[in-house]
């Protein structure tokens, strides 16, 4: 009987260490979902700063929220080390929660280098705050890594409503 049980106790406890294992790809209890679709339990996220920023086509990474469009949640910057990339949303479909920066955060979406020109990268260093001064040190188009997400998962509570236009 005593075998029986600790057979039990290791199975329930390797099951345990299983769920929530990874960079919560497979694990999202305490995290909150924004999107149009949920990621799949068995697909892995890989870190931002791991990712080869030339690469086109679907993504799911993590990193730290940076940024968040400060009028509606409508994009986010993300960060991993020296990596950024900036996030925006599926068909305008979902905002975040305007107070998610400094948050963990898992994106699924589609990937792709992109140029912005010198004014649409100061509008959105207006919308995310940043000073005068920053904004009109953005003198040359900026290279960045940008997804299209379809899911985000952001860890933790606290988190305002996302912006509604209903």
């Amino acid at each position: 009987m005593m075998q029986r049980f600790a057979c039990f106790a290791a199975v329930c406890a390797l099951s345990a260490a299983l769920v929530g294992c990874g960079s919560g790809g497979s694990d999202f209890t305490a995290w909150n979902h924004y999107g149009l679709e949920a990621i799949e339990p068995e697909r892995e996220a890989v870190s931002l700063a791991a990712l080869d920023q030339t690469f086109t086509g679907e993504v799911i990474v993590e990193g730290v929220i940076e940024d968040v469009c400060s009028v509606k949640g409508c994009w986010m910057n993300l960060r991993e080390g020296d990596r950024t990339a900036r996030v925006k949303f599926k068909d305008y479909a979902f905002f975040v929660p305007r107070n998610a920066a400094g948050r963990r955060v898992v994106v699924k979406g589609v990937g792709a280098m992109t140029l912005l020109d010198v004014a649409w990268a100061q509008h959105l260093a207006e919308e995310a705050g940043k000073s005068r001064a920053e904004i009109e040190a953005i003198t040359e188009p900026v290279r960045l890594y940008e997804i299209e997400a379809t899911a985000v998962y952001i860890k933790g509570g606290g988190l305002d409503e996302p912006f509604s236009e209903e």
